[in-house]
């Protein structure tokens, strides 16, 4: 439901949000249960016991344009993966370290149009350019934010980054648009945080269709689109009120591996509609928190929500609840989850469908 298109008028009596500064468009997200699911079909497995690292707890993957996999994991120490398009384990690349080539916490991954790699580097700061073998390219450092994810623009010329910066004011959520030397070229909000909001934000971004940037909103069930070429005001804020969204604080004695705060993990979009993964605590997350810190138990603690929402009348045109921890894949093609398999760690890629009899298509578009 649309609400309004507002010029210097405050949005506080709609959803208790800050004034706007400018004229932005607040689409509220539809409460109606749709006749719409979110089916997810199993077509890959990666990860066996002999393999040269492991999938890990948390990994990020992603396909590239000549149809191999890439994994980078934390426990591999700077190390990425290669599998096959059969999910057989073929190579690695990368090393641990702070010279070209190496990763300190190798993070996002994003395909080039050319089969060129682009990894999101936590530990070191920075994107790094690697060619469809592995060697690198070319680096650009990220200072100004410690940065979770990102995304190309201009065929890669110039990056949307999203991540935790600190200021005068203190910590917030940023987003910016930076140049391929790691330039800020434009601020596209910072939103003020709480230090818990660390440990349960993901700070997720995706350009739609008309090239807009978007970004998840800590602590709440909201979303903004950024024209990515001026930076100022969001252009459009889509809302709502969820009864299975927990903005936190986190409850007492939550672990961090168990948040009952609602973590909003990753975005897409295809044909104009806008595809979220939200972490949610699991209904007995209690009776399970003994197994933390042994993160591979974490499908114990957590469930996944599933939306499409089409962001130009706010439509909730499929919803629903995957009692696994999951992700989207860095090329935004499949949905992924980790599972414990005789103590290996193995991720099962999903892709995902439109399912049911008032879906507007037999498949999810794009796929």
């Amino acid at each position: 439901m649309l609400l309004a298109t507002l010029a210097g008028t405050s949005a506080a009596g709609v959803f208790g949000f800050p004034a706007a500064a400018s004229a932005q468009e607040l689409v509220s997200i539809s409460t109606d249960p749709p006749d719409c699911a979110v089916g997810l079909r199993e077509v890959l497995s990666l990860g066996e016991l002999e393999d040269a690292g492991t999938i890990g707890v948390r990994p990020e993957i992603t396909r590239t344009r000549d149809g191999e996999f890439i994994v980078a994991s934390p426990e591999n120490r700077g190390q990425l993966l290669v599998y096959d398009a059969e999910g057989r384990f073929r190579r690695t690349f990368g090393r641990a370290g702070d010279g070209p080539g190496e990763f300190r916490a190798p993070g996002r991954i994003r395909p080039g149009l050319d089969g060129t790699l682009l990894i999101l580097d936590l530990g070191n700061r920075r994107i790094t350019h690697v060619s469809p073998g592995g060697e690198a390219l070319e680096a650009v450092d990220v200072r100004t934010l410690q940065a979770l994810d990102f995304v190309t623009i201009d065929a890669g010329a110039r990056f949307v980054v999203s991540g935790f910066g600190v200021g005068a004011a203190g910590l917030s959520v940023s987003t910016e648009v930076v140049d391929g030397d790691g330039a800020t070229l434009a601020a596209l909000g910072a939103v003020p945080a709480e230090p818990w909001i660390v440990n349960f934000f993901r700070a997720p971004v995706a350009l739609d269709d008309r090239g807009r940037a978007w970004s998840a909103q800590p602590g709440a069930y909201a979303f903004e689109a950024w024209e990515t070429d001026g930076g100022g005001d969001p252009v459009v804020r889509l809302a709502g009120e969820a009864d299975w969204f927990d903005p936190g604080p986190p409850q007492p004695g939550a672990p961090i591996t168990a948040p009952t705060p609602s973590v909003v993990m990753s975005l897409r979009f295809a044909e104009g509609l806008m595809w979220i993964a939200t972490w949610v605590a699991d209904a007995n997350w209690r009776d399970n928190a003994d197994v933390t810190p042994a993160e591979l138990q974490l499908n114990r603690v957590l469930d996944t929500m599933l939306e499409v929402i089409d962001p130009a009348n706010g439509e909730l045109v499929a919803r629903m609840r995957h009692e696994e921890a999951l992700r989207i894949t860095g090329d935004e093609r499949f949905v992924f989850g980790v599972r414990e398999d005789d103590v290996v760690p193995r991720a099962v890629l999903y892709t995902p469908s439109l399912d049911g009899p008032g879906c507007r298509s037999p498949e999810a578009p794009g796929m």
